[in-house]
């Protein structure tokens, strides 16, 4: 269940999107552009989905009781 605990630190791609695109605005800005806001849209998406899916892997690993889900 690991795997699914580790999926909300897509902050790390946001960092590296940054600095492909500062490298990339000095070829293609509009290219640039396009990969900014795909990366970031889809780190939102990750970050919405990943916390779910972290919540359930921690009770399938039994660290978390079924009581101290409900808060």
């Amino acid at each position: 269940y690991l795997g699914f605990t580790l999926l909300p630190h897509s902050g790390v791609s946001l960092i590296f999107t940054g600095i492909a695109v500062n490298t990339m605005a000095t070829i293609d800005a509009s290219l640039a552009a396009i990969i900014s806001g795909t990366i970031v849209s889809a780190a939102i998406i990750n970050e919405i989905i990943a916390v779910l899916l972290a919540k359930t892997a921690f009770k399938w690993a039994g660290e978390i009781s079924q009581q101290s889900s409900k808060k």
